[in-house]
């Protein structure tokens, strides 16, 4: 999402007079939550030289996303698509909405529906919970008439503005090709906020995303979307879940603040696909007398762009002989410092900060109870 999830947050434990226990759970750009957590070597542990295993989980989409986003479903209603498939295109939209769009991990608040023919409306806008959005959708009737792309956008764009979530995501679906030539599309695609990407379906033999002007494709470009391609009203389902991807890629692990080591033994390996949970071990290069800040970094993308967050401990390793109250010599730096001083404190974690990339802060973190 280019207007929305532009940029690169990352989530960073800053080591200072000790580290909390408990995961840290970051949000990636389009709100899908990213959590890393080094459940061994608690912090401060003291281990003899050598190398000394870390072990953990992180996850992508485990947790419930704080509500932020709304999706407004556009559905075409021509006349190309007879009654029969204007039920199915219906009942696809039901189903995305019920196993995707309102699952926690997604934190849409908001929901909105609207149609188009020959001209367009608005129908209902609502909360995405609850028995509201279904009902109205199942009482929507078949419009016939030709395919009005404009009219479609302009009751997409109403439907999107009553909404009051920060972010929107229209989903705007057609079977055909817009046939108004003489209507202002690019007029009506300037209308349309910077808060709302478009993501477009084409779906039966007549329609495709097309790079005319007036095309699908079109639409998802300068918002910021994507057009996918569906060959019929049975391959909505996959074309829609398509939409809002999330992957966990790889995770990584740093030892006294020096380069990212890349972890292989996860179980189930890399990438996975949202919601998941993995395990990894990874086993340090060899440590000498010093402290030692380890950290793990998950990496992850959802519809909205890439992420990632870190959690970190501590391992000590002390001269021979050393009695136990002696602080021993700092063979690297025990604190990891920004470019800038770190943000006031999170809730829940005093040492977690959010460091924005490129300038755009596009998501937190905090520690797990």
């Amino acid at each position: 999402m280019r207007r929305l999830g532009a940029g690169l947050a990352a989530a960073v434990l800053v080591l200072a007079g000790g580290v909390p226990a408990g995961a840290v759970e970051g949000t990636l750009p389009g709100g899908i939550g990213i959590g890393v957590d080094i459940e061994t070597p608690l912090p401060d542990t003291v281990i003899p030289k050598g190398t000394t295993k870390v072990v953990g989980t992180a996850s992508i989409g485990t947790k419930a996303a704080t509500p932020r986003t709304s999706v407004v479903y556009v559905l075409d209603s021509s006349g190309s698509l007879t009654q029969a498939g204007w039920d199915a295109e219906k009942q696809a939209v039901a189903d995305f909405h019920r196993k995707v769009a309102q699952q926690p991990y997604l934190g849409v608040g908001g929901a909105g529906l609207a149609a188009f023919s020959t001209g367009g409306r608005v129908f209902w806008t609502g909360p995405a919970a609850g028995p509201q959005f279904h009902n109205a959708l199942a009482a929507l009737q078949w419009q016939d008439g030709s395919t009005n792309f404009t009219a479609g956008l302009r009751a997409g764009t109403e439907a999107a503005n009553a909404t009051t979530e920060p972010r929107s995501i229209m989903i705007f679906l057609s079977d055909g090709r817009d046939n108004h030539a003489l209507e202002n599309f690019e007029g009506a695609l300037a209308q349309v906020p910077e808060r709302v990407d478009i993501h477009t379906v084409a779906f039966g033999p007549d329609a495709e995303c097309g790079n005319g002007p007036r095309s699908l494709k079109r639409m998802a470009d300068v918002t910021g979307g994507a057009c996918v391609k569906a060959s019929g009203t049975g391959d909505l389902p996959t074309a829609l879940a398509a939409l809002f991807p999330s992957e966990l890629q790889r995770l990584t692990l740093t030892v006294d603040g020096g380069p990212e080591l890349p972890i292989t033994d996860i179980t189930p390996a890399l990438p996975q696909p949202g919601p998941r949970q993995v395990r990894y071990t990874v086993e340090t290069p060899p440590l000498d007398v010093g402290n030692h800040p380890l950290c793990v970094t998950a990496h992850g993308t959802d519809f909205g762009g890439a992420g990632k967050v870190t959690d970190c401990t501590n391992v000590i390793i002390r001269e021979p002989g050393t009695s136990p109250g002696t602080t021993p010599a700092t063979s690297s730096p025990t604190t990891t410092t920004p470019a800038s001083p770190p943000p006031a404190a999170l809730p829940g974690n005093r040492q977690v900060s959010v460091i924005p990339r490129g300038g755009v802060d596009t998501g937190g973190a905090t520690a797990a109870p």
